[in-house]
C-alpha cells in the first residue's frame, strides 16, 4: 500500500485543516496552556473539530476522537480511524509549526542504566526532547493568542488572503512567485524566501509601470515606458523613474487620495528593504537571515501591495488625455 499524500487532499480541506490546527493550538495560548501538550491528544482534538465543522466524517462508530485510548509506545503514530491522507496533513501542518518557531518539543529527563564496565546502576538524570509532547515557545504563544488583526504569516491562507481578497485582483505572476515564497519560507529556506520575494516586488513594479503608462495614454505613456522606464536594466533605476513621473504627473491627485505619502514611505522603503536584501544575495558576503527577519519582509509586503494596489486603481479611473 502507497503512503497517503496530501497533494490528494482538496485544497478547501487544506486549508480547513492549517486553520482547526492553528484554532485548537490558540485555544491552549489563550488559555495559558503552554504545555507539555501530548501530540495525541492534540491530533484527537484537531480531529473532533474537522468533524463538528463538516470537514471530514466522523468515526463510523460515533465515538469522539477524544474519547479514545491511545499510548505512546507504538510503532507508529495511530490515526483513530481519520484517513490516512487526513492523517498525513495534520501532523504535517503541526511539523511546519515547530520549524517556524511556533512549537518546540517537550524537554523530559529520563534515568537510563549505565551498562559500562559491569557496572549496572542508574545514571544520573539526562534530558533529552520528548516527541510525543510540544510545547508552544514564547513566541508561538504571542502568535497565537494576538487578537490585533495583524498579518499572521505563519498561515499560509490568512497571508494570501490579503492579497488574492484586493481590488483590483492581484497580478498572477506576481502571485505566482509570492505564493513559492512563503512556501519555502515555511521550510526555513530564508534566501529562497528572499529571492522570490525580490521577483515578486519586481513584477509588482512592472505591474503599477504598466498602470501608469496606460493612464499616461498614447503617446505620452508609450514613450515614457519605452524610453525612460523599460530601457532601463536595473529595477532600481526602473522604479526612480516610476516614482519621479508618477509625482510629476499626479502629486496633488495622490495627496488628496492620501496616497502620495504612503507612496513615498511605505511602498518605497519597502521595495528598497526587499531589493537590498536580494542584493545581498547575489553578492555573497556571508550575510545570514534570521526567521523574524525575513517574517518582516513578508509582513511589510503585505502594506507595500496595498498601497501599491491602491495607485494601481487610482491610476484606472484618473486617465490623462495623452
Amino acid at each position: 500500500m502507497g503512503q497517503a499524500s496530501v497533494e490528494d487532499v482538496p485544497e478547501p480541506t487544506r486549508r480547513n485543516v492549517r486553520a482547526k490546527v492553528l484554532e485548537v493550538l490558540a485555544h491552549y495560548a489563550s488559555a495559558g496552556g503552554r504545555g507539555p501538550i501530548p501530540l495525541g491528544r492534540l491530533f484527537q482534538d484537531i480531529c473532533d473539530g474537522l468533524v463538528q465543522e463538516g470537514t471530514i466524517p466522523g468515526r463510523s462508530d460515533g465515538a469522539k476522537f477524544a474519547s479514545l485510548e491511545y499510548s505512546h509506545h507504538t510503532d507508529r503514530f495511530p490515526d483513530f480511524g481519520v484517513s490516512p491522507d487526513i492523517g498525513s496533513l495534520v501532523r504535517q501542518v503541526l511539523w511546519e509549526l515547530y520549524v517556524q518557531g511556533i512549537l518546540t518539543p517537550s524537554p523530559q529527563a529520563h534515568q537510563v542504566l549505565n551498562h559500562q564496565k559491569g557496572y549496572a546502576g542508574l545514571l544520573p538524570l539526562i534530558s533529552q526532547m520528548d516527541l510525543d509532547h510540544a510545547v508552544l515557545t514564547p513566541y508561538g504563544v504571542d502568535i497565537l493568542a494576538d487578537t490585533s488583526g495583524r498579518v499572521k504569516v505563519h498561515d499560509p491562507d490568512r497571508y494570501l488572503a490579503n492579497f488574492w481578497g484586493a481590488d483590483p485582483q492581484p497580478d498572477r505572476e506576481m502571485m505566482r512567485y509570492l505564493e513559492e515564497s512563503v512556501a519555502v519560507f515555511r521550510g526555513a529556506h530564508f534566501l529562497a524566501t528572499i529571492v522570490l520575494l525580490g521577483v515578486a516586488s519586481e513584477r509588482l513594479v512592472e505591474v503599477l509601470a504598466e498602470s501608469l503608462r496606460e493612464a499616461l495614454g498614447d503617446p505620452t505613456g508609450t514613450e515614457w515606458f519605452e524610453k525612460r522606464y523599460s530601457n532601463k536594466r536595473d529595477i532600481s533605476a526602473r522604479f526612480k523613474a516610476l516614482s519621479g513621473t508618477l509625482m510629476g504627473q499626479y502629486a496633488d491627485e495622490l495627496n488628496r487620495e492620501k496616497l502620495k505619502d504612503a507612496f513615498n514611505g511605505v511602498v518605497t522603503l519597502t521595495f528598497e528593504q526587499i531589493r537590498n536584501a536580494r542584493n545581498e544575495i547575489a553578492h555573497p558576503k556571508g550575510r545570514e537571515f534570521t526567521w523574524n527577519e525575513v517574517s518582516g519582509f513578508l509582513h511589510n509586503y503585505v502594506q507595500y501591495f496595498i498601497y501599491a494596489n491602491r495607485t494601481i486603481a487610482f491610476l484606472r479611473v484618473n486617465q490623462k488625455t495623452g
